[in-house]
């Protein structure tokens, strides 16, 4: 019995894997009224370059991620059309 619920669990995470929208953790800077000094102005670009780096990468992840489910589709479309053209 114990092997049939390890066995439904290993089978049934996969299918919910995708429900949660995947978010990114970046922190969006604070865009400041204005600046009081040149340092300060400095140290909200370089905030602001952080957070688009956070932002493409966060990109990146997610393309590839969609890259390897099309990649999974495609090969389990042609898994059914060669085994479709062999009956």
């Amino acid at each position: 019995m114990r092997t049939l619920l390890m066995l439904g669990a290993l089978l049934t995470t996969p299918a919910f894997a995708d429900i949660v929208e995947p978010s990114h953790d970046c922190n969006q800077p604070d865009i400041p009224y204005e600046f009081q000094n040149s340092y300060e102005r400095e140290q909200f670009l370089a905030d602001a370059e952080e957070y688009k780096s956070c932002i493409a990468e966060f990109v990146e992840e997610q393309e590839d991620a969609m890259r390897k489910h099309k990649a999974a589709a495609e090969g389990a479309v042609e898994e059914w059309n060669s085994f479709a053209g062999s009956i």
